[in-house]
């Protein structure tokens, strides 16, 4: 076996006397610290990935229920005069549903909170904490949206041309109306919510739209409108027969450049005139500097009427108002269980892989490997496949063991390329645990003989063993306990300790021992560069830090300690029976998935890596020379274009430029580095 010695920033760093401790097995290549051991990457992918791009700021917000499609609430037309504007302005609008005192504010805001934020309470300062991280209002441009006669009637109808401006990401804990009846009296529940907002304006007149419930308890909708005309940053009391509407919330901060100049709040009581008539909306508005104008006590609501107050005090314009609260869908009334948000060292939104290094430790037996990677927490599959000594399987078999729900055997019939044959198998994967509703990961791996299981004739049964381990783990270690007994009776045998090295005698009376430690396994998932969905950049690709790294004892894996260590694998679906095109050796630069391992139908693994241009696996141990200064297009051959790379990856700081000690600063020792490579040439 040759062992390449190639001049790094590292191993000089190392030759200057610094000690450099062994490599982490953590999910993470740090240059400074294992750069010394771990080869330059061996392998770098072009080809994007066909199963999903981790990108920063993914996220999913678990069910929010479906707040788009809400077509009932509550309707207003409101005078563009009463507002002081024209229809071409930009203004910006706060709102939530309240108490019937207002004293007791929702999570239903206008605007965004923290995922899963539960109801808001008292008075708030939006700029400090948990709320600064986010916007508690929008932002409209009147002269942009919708413009047409609308029907005030609680509906948005199919031919309507509001223009929706806010859609909501967060569930109601003010009640999941179910009772689906418009005005939300029947037996089987009730709820405010908030949805949507849409907006249009016509002549005069500004019609907004708030898609969603507003319960006939005496729950209150308050918006508050800033026209750019002055207005109040803070909340004060007031008076008026709407006064307890800013003063329920009085010392409330709003969020920074928002001042309120009008609110506008709607509500629903028994009638006043009457005291017995119930579920009556009732508007009110006023400036927010002024008393709050009570706008009517309405007769009814909805299309009956067209929602025309009757009454309200001298000079208040005319406000049309209609609920319909028949909505049923819209966001849950439970928080919604998120995922992170990318990047998360646990958590990505799709799988690829994207460079490997490796480092044999043959002094303390031990083989090292490193994958700039992602796994989408979805059981998606990469495998592993080993050839480490004579022999093994060129076609997988299907007389192996049982693992991963027979796994290895389902896929028998693929053919690795000449010149290759896997003697050990290993599949990494994560999830989500349905019951803890946390997120594990678990690895398997079983040993692949030439003429597949060790079997024992007397008793018929297998004796090679199928072994995971894996759950809610940081570190995936095979440190057992479970270590089945193989007595004559047993069709599988599982393990969790690797599983070449398990004694197992049982037939002569010999309890079998499993040695801990033998495979350890660790996952960083906060990769968001490397391969996208439509590009395989090299020098993103290269600069990939964090995936799966491993480590195994070397008499585990089986190598004779002679041969090249060869690697073969891909990523595939949760059911091992959907290739994507994220192979380790690569595919025809902007290959497709590769797809099913049955590739003619008829149930029965077929595929042959033959018939794919390249060669599907790497040499962890004697891989090709490589040019460290060869960093783009076209490789092989060193140009301007390798520098204008350098200089790239230089002016921003990426750790693939940092080539020369003191580590962690980019000076002119590591532009002298570059020059040195780039003059040594490309062998």
């Amino acid at each position: 076996m040759n062992i390449r010695r190639v001049v790094t920033a590292t191993s000089i760093f190392a030759a200057a006397g610094t000690v450099l401790a062994q490599p982490v097995v953590d999910g993470t290549f740090d240059p400074v610290t294992e750069g010394s051991f771990y080869s330059d990457i061996i392998w770098a992918n072009n080809v994007p990935t066909g199963f999903g791009n981790n990108e920063a700021g993914d996220f999913s917000g678990g069910n929010f229920g479906d707040p788009e499609n809400v077509t009932t609430g509550i309707e207003i037309r409101i005078p563009l005069s009463a507002l002081g504007l024209t229809g071409n302005e930009t203004i910006r609008m706060a709102g939530w549903v309240n108490s019937g005192d207002r004293t007791f504010k929702s999570n239903q805001i206008i605007g965004t909170l923290p995922i899963d934020t539960p109801n808001l309470g008292g008075p708030q300062d939006f700029n400090a904490p948990p709320l600064d991280t986010t916007t508690q209002h929008i932002s409209v441009d009147l002269s942009s949206i919708a413009t047409g006669a609308e029907t005030v009637d609680g509906l948005l109808d199919s031919d309507v041309i509001y223009t929706r401006v806010f859609l909501q990401q967060n569930y109601t804990g003010f009640g999941n109306e179910t009772d689906g009846t418009v005005d939300g009296a029947g037996p089987n529940g009730g709820g405010s919510e908030i949805d949507a907002v849409y907006m249009a304006k016509n002549g005069g007149d500004l019609y907004i739209f708030i898609a969603g419930n507003l319960e006939f308890n005496g729950n209150g909708l308050d918006i508050y409108i800033d026209t750019g005309a002055g207005g109040d940053a803070t909340l004060g009391s007031a008076s008026g027969s709407g006064g307890f509407i800013p003063s329920g919330q009085s010392g409330l901060v709003f969020d920074t450049g928002f001042d309120a100049d009008y609110v506008l709040s709607i509500d629903s009581t028994d009638d006043d005139a009457d005291g017995m008539t119930p579920n009556v909306p009732r508007a009110y508005f006023g400036g927010i500097n002024s008393d709050i104008n009570l706008l009517g006590t309405l007769a009814g609501y909805g299309a009956a009427n067209a929602g025309v107050p009757t009454g309200g005090d001298a000079g208040v314009p005319s406000v049309t108002l209609a609920v319909d609260n028949s909505n049923t869908v819209g966001v849950e009334g439970n928080p919604a269980s998120p995922t992170p948000i990318a990047p998360d060292a646990d958590w990505a939104y799709g799988s690829e892989l994207n460079n490997v290094r490796a480092y044999l430790d043959t002094a303390n037996n031990r083989l090292y490997v490193f994958v700039g990677a992602n796994m989408e927490v979805n059981y998606n599959k990469v495998q592993f496949f080993f050839d480490v000594r004579p022999g093994g399987q060129s076609t997988i078999l299907d007389t192996n063991v049982d693992i991963s729900f027979n796994a290895v055997n389902n896929q028998a019939g693929i053919t690795f390329d000449s010149g290759f044959a896997a003697d050990y198998w290993m599949n990494f994967n994560t999830g989500v645990d349905g019951g803890t509703n946390t997120d594990v990961r678990f690895m398997d791996s079983t040993v692949l003989r030439t003429n597949g299981a060790q079997f024992d004739p007397f008793f018929g049964v297998i004796t090679d063993y199928g072994s995971y381990f894996g759950g809610d783990v940081a570190i995936i270690d095979f440190s057992g306990p479970r270590l089945d007994i193989q007595d004559g009776s047993l069709g599988g045998l599982y393990a969790e300790y690797a599983p070449r090295l398990i004694s197992d005698d049982a037939f002569n009376g010999v309890i079998p021992t499993g040695i801990p430690g033998l495979i350890t396994v660790a996952l960083n998932n906060s990769n968001v560069g490397g391969v996208t969905d439509t590009t395989a950049d090299s020098n993103a690709v290269r600069a990939v830090n964090t995936g799966i790294e491993f480590s195994i004892d070397l008499d585990e894996l089986g190598w004779d300690g002679n041969q090249d260590i060869l690697m073969a694998g891909w990523i595939s679906n949760a059911g091992f029976d959907f290739i994507s095109n994220q192979v380790f050796g690569g595919l025809p630069a902007g290959s497709a998935n590769v797809g099913p391992r049955d590739t003619d139908g008829d149930g029965v693994a077929d595929l042959d890596w033959n018939s794919i241009a390249g060669t599907q696996y790497i040499n962890l141990t004697n891989p090709p020379v490589s040019c460290p200064a060869d960093l783009a297009a076209p490789f092989g051959v060193l140009n301007i274009f390798d520098i204008q790379a350098f200089i790239g990856l230089y002016n921003t700081q990426n750790p693939a430029a940092d080539l020369a000690a003191p580590f962690g600063v980019f000076n002119i020792f590591d532009i002298q580095a570059y020059i040195g490579l780039y003059n040594q040439g490309c062998p």
